[in-house]
């Protein structure tokens, strides 16, 4: 079997190499190196023997186990470090955030400024959930900061200094439909599904793609920046400004309108010097 060693070399350098790969693609995040340091006895250790007998060019049956062992052990902690396996160094450190009583008879005003990406959506119930997305990035985990007066009341996230090997690409963020919430969001490359009855006026500025859902029922949409947006079929909707949209909409005297059949259901304002193309949706 001394003669599959060389094969093994060359498969162990090619799942390293599909490490920094994957890595470099936004789909590994480096604080994999706490997670290969924490279990050293099984991960440094055995790689620095192999270096030593690649140095002094040893080759026996020892060395062939010693590499498929390495390959073994390069390919479960990435498959564990993206299904976020709990054993692992990097998982240890808290990144949910989430708050299921918030008062039932305020409106709350979600506020980010992230220079990073945000998926928002919403779920059946109360509260709010967050979390990090798990892609490398420069992003720090997030804090809630919340205010107990006024109307609507604050739902604040802001960014923790975070090690550079822990940094992320930005946030997961779920909201309760059971509560009337208005959005204030500013982040880069994100994607919002809206598609609740009970969001008010709210302004999204930055970058990325945003769907409006059939149940979406507000007055008022604020665009600032960058979108790709698609429409529900069922969704009735003006939008005001300059704006790249289908050409089965109307181009009406209050705005464009994607149905002339029913009352429009929500005004899309997009602000000077944004890039906004509309899509029906399918």
């Amino acid at each position: 079997m001394i003669k599959y060693a060389n094969s093994f070399k060359i498969l162990l350098f090619a799942v390293i190499a599909l490490q920094v790969a994957l890595y470099f693609y936004g789909y590994l995040r480096p604080s994999i190196i706490f997670d290969y340091v924490d279990y050293f006895p099984v991960t440094i250790v055995p790689l620095a023997i192999f270096v030593l007998q690649l140095i002094k060019k040893i080759n026996s049956q020892f060395s062939m186990f010693l590499n498929l062992f390495l390959i073994i052990i390069f390919l479960v902690f990435p498959i564990s470090h993206t299904f976020k396996a709990e054993y692992l160094t990097t998982y240890s450190y808290p990144s949910k955030i989430e708050n299921s009583e918030l008062d039932m008879n305020s409106e709350y005003l979600l506020a980010i400024d992230l220079n990073g990406s945000i998926e928002l959506n919403f779920f059946d119930g109360f509260g709010y959930f967050i979390d990090v997305l798990n892609k490398p990035g420069k992003i720090g985990y997030p804090e809630v900061v919340e205010t107990l007066i006024g109307e609507p009341k604050v739902v604040f996230l802001r960014e923790l200094e975070t090690t550079n090997l822990l940094q992320v690409s930005g946030w997961k963020v779920l909201i309760g439909n059971q509560h009337n919430w208005k959005l204030k969001i500013f982040s880069f490359d994100s994607n919002y599904i809206l598609d609740n009855s009970g969001l008010s006026n709210s302004e999204i500025s930055g970058t990325g793609e945003i769907y409006l859902g059939s149940n979406l029922n507000m007055e008022e949409l604020m665009i600032n920046g960058n979108y790709e947006i698609t429409i529900a079929n069922d969704l009735p909707v003006v939008v005001i400004g300059i704006a790249n949209v289908p050409s089965n909409w109307i181009n009406a005297t209050i705005g464009y309108l994607n149905q002339t059949n029913e009352v429009y259901k929500v005004k899309i304002i997009v602000s000077d010097g944004s890039n906004v193309n509309f899509y029906n949706e399918g």
